[in-house]
C-alpha cells in the first residue's frame, strides 16, 4: 500500500503523484480522481463554493449513477403517473394504493438491497489499493447473500401482504388495489437485491455508467409494458389491468435489467480481471464483513420505511376526516407529492453513493484529506443543483402536480406542501449525500441510530400533532418530514466535521 501511493504533504495543497502512482494509473489500478493534488484549504465565503478540479471528477463519477438511479426510480413514478391517466374513479384510489404500498415493498426490497453498502465499501477499498482479486471476491460473496435471502424474504412477504394492508388503511379500495399491486411487486425483490450487488460492485470500481445504461433499458421497457398492461390493447387481446398491470410491467423490467447486468459481467475486460464467478472465492470472512457493514443500513431501511408507513397512516387519518369514501383525495395528493419528492430524494441518494465510492477509494489509497474534500464539495454541488429544482416546485407547483395527477382537487391540496418542500431541496441533498458517505466508510451504526431516533420521535409524531391534533391538514402532516430532513443533515454534517471517520479500517 505504501509503495502504491506515496503522500508528500496531505494538507499543503502541493502534492503531486509519484512515479509509482503514474505507472499504476497507466495499468488502470488507480483512477484519475485518486491522483489529483490536494486542493488548498478554503476560508471565508470561499467555503460556500467547490474546487473545479474535484467537481469535474465528482460529476464524472456521480452523474451516471444519478441518471441510473433516477431511471430506476422512474419505474415507480411512472406507475403512479400512468395510473393517474385512468378514469378518476380508478386513478385516485389507484395512485394512493401504489404509493401506500411502496414503503412496504421497500421495507423488504430495501433491506435486502442494503447489501450494496458492504459490497461497495469493500470493492472501493480494494480497488483503491489496486487489488483486483479481492475486489472481485466482494461481488462473489455479495451475490450469494442477495440471491439466497431474496428467495426466502419475497415468499414470506407475499403471504403477509393482505393482512398488513388491511390493518393499516381504512379505505377498502386502497386495500384491494394495494394488495394486487404489492403482491406482484414483491416477486421482484430478488431481482432488486441481486441488481444492487452488481451495481455496487461496478460503482465501487468506478464503472458507474454500467448501471446507467441498464437502467435506461429497464425504464424504456417499463414504459412500453405500462402502456400495454395498464390501459390494455384490444387488437393484441390484452385486457386493461390497471394497477396490477403497472406492477407486472415493473417486475418484468427489473428481471430484464438483472439479466443485462449478468450479460455485462461476462465481458472479458471484467470477468478476466476480477474473476468473481470463481466459487473458490466464497469466503466466510468476506460474507461476515459484507453483512456486518450492510446490516445497519438494512436496519436503517426498515426504520425509515416503518417511519414512512407510520407517516402514511397519519395521512390516512387526515384522509378519513376530509375525503369522500372511495375517493381518497388526500391520500392521492400525498402520493403525488411523494412521487415528485422522490426525484430529488433518489437523485441525492445516488449522488451520495457515488460520493461514497470516491471517498472510500481515496481512503483506501491513503488520501484522507482528499476524501474529506470530495464529500463536502459533492454536498455543495448537489445542494445547489437541487435548489434549482426546488425553484420550479416553488414557482410552478400546479404544472408539476398536473404531470402526475391533473385532478383540480388534488392540485389544490398538494400546492402549498410542494412549495414548502421546494425550499428544503438543498438540505435534502446534504443529508442524503453525507449519510451515504458515512455508510460507505463504515459508520453505518451511527446513521442507523440517528435515523431510528428521528423516525421514532419526529416524523410520524410531529406529523400527527400538526396534521390531526392541530388540524392543519396535509400541510401540517409534512412538518414532520421537513423537520426530519433538517435534523438529519445537521447530524451527518456534525459527524463528518470530526476526523475519526477517516481512520476506520475495512
Amino acid at each position: 500500500m505504501g509503495q502504491a501511493v506515496r503522500m508528500l504533504d496531505t494538507h499543503s495543497g502541493g502534492e503531486t503523484p509519484s512515479n509509482d502512482e503514474s505507472r499504476l494509473a497507466k495499468r488502470g489500478q488507480l483512477e484519475a480522481f485518486l491522483l489529483v493534488p490536494d486542493p488548498p484549504p478554503r476560508h471565508g465565503l470561499r467555503r460556500l463554493w467547490f474546487d473545479p478540479i474535484l467537481a469535474r471528477h465528482i460529476l464524472r463519477m456521480a452523474l451516471p449513477v444519478v441518471l441510473g438511479m433516477l431511471t430506476q426510480t422512474a419505474i415507480n413514478i411512472l406507475d403512479t403517473v400512468m395510473v393517474g391517466r385512468l378514469p378518476r374513479e380508478i386513478a385516485n384510489p389507484g395512485q394512493a394504493a401504489i404509493q401506500n404500498s411502496l414503503p412496504l415493498m421497500w421495507l423488504v426490497g430495501g433491506f435486502l438491497s442494503a447489501v450494496w453498502v458492504g459490497t461497495q465499501a469493500i470493492t472501493s477499498r480494494r480497488a483503491g489499493e489496486g487489488n483486483d482479486a479481492l475486489a472481485g471476491r466482494a461481488l462473489t460473496n455479495s451475490l450469494l447473500i442477495s440471491i439466497s435471502s431474496g428467495v426466502v424474504f419475497s415468499i414470506a412477504a407475499v403471504l403477509l401482504v393482505p393482512h398488513v394492508l388491511g390493518a393499516l388503511y381504512h379505505d377498502a379500495k386502497i386495500v384491494e388495489l394495494g394488495t394486487d399491486y404489492l403482491q406482484v411487486r414483491l416477486v421482484g425483490v430478488l431481482a432488486m437485491a441481486a441488481t444492487f450487488s452488481y451495481k455496487s460492485f461496478f460503482d465501487g470500481i468506478g464503472k458507474t455508467r454500467v448501471f446507467m445504461v441498464v437502467a435506461v433499458v429497464m425504464n424504456i421497457l417499463n414504459v412500453a409494458l405500462n402502456f400495454l398492461l395498464i390501459f390494455g390493447n384490444d387488437s393484441l387481446g390484452v385486457p386493461m389491468l390497471g394497477v396490477k398491470g403497472a406492477a407486472i410491467a415493473s417486475v418484468a423490467a427489473a428481471y430484464v435489467g438483472l439479466v443485462l447486468l449478468v450479460v455485462i459481467s461476462f465481458a472479458p475486460r471484467y470477468l478476466m480481471r476480477y474473476r468473481y464467478y470463481d466459487p473458490r472465492k466464497i469466503n466466510v470472512g468476506v460474507l461476515r464483513e459484507i453483512i456486518r457493514l450492510s446490516l445497519p443500513n438494512g436496519a436503517a431501511t426498515i426504520v425509515v420505511m416503518t417511519g414512512f408507513v407510520g407517516f402514511y397512516w397519519v395521512v390516512d387519518q387526515v384522509n378519513g376526516l376530509y375525503a369522500t369514501p372511495g375517493n381518497p383525495v388526500y391520500s392521492t395528493a400525498n402520493a403525488v407529492l411523494i412521487s415528485i419528492f422522490m426525484v430529488a430524494f433518489m437523485s441525492a441518494l445516488a449522488f451520495g453513493t457515488a460520493t461514497a465510492a470516491l471517498v472510500s477509494q481515496s481512503l483506501g489509497a491513503g488520501r484522507p484529506y482528499l476524501a474529506e474534500r470530495y464529500v463536502f464539495d459533492a454536498a455543495r454541488i448537489w445542494a445547489y443543483a437541487m435548489w434549482i429544482f426546488g425553484a420550479f416546485m416553488i414557482f410552478t407547483p400546479d404544472a408539476i402536480i398536473a404531470l402526475v395527477n391533473p385532478d383540480p382537487e388534488v392540485i389544490e391540496i398538494a400546492r402549498t406542501p410542494l412549495r414548502v418542500l421546494g425550499v428544503l431541496q438543498g438540505v435534502v441533498a446534504v443529508a442524503m449525500i453525507m449519510a451515504q458517505t458515512l455508510y460507505g466508510v463504515g459508520l453505518a451504526k451511527y446513521v442507523l441510530i440517528v435515523e431510528l431516533c428521528l423516525h421514532l420521535l419526529v416524523v410520524s409524531p410531529v406529523a400527527y400533532l400538526f396534521g390531526v391534533v392541530l388540524d392543519f391538514g396535509l400541510l401540517g402532516v409534512y412538518v414532520g418530514p421537513m423537520l426530519y430532513v433538517c435534523l438529519l443533515a445537521a447530524a451527518m454534517y456534525w459527524k463528518l466535521r470530526r476526523s475519526d471517520w477517516k481512520e476506520i479500517l475495512i
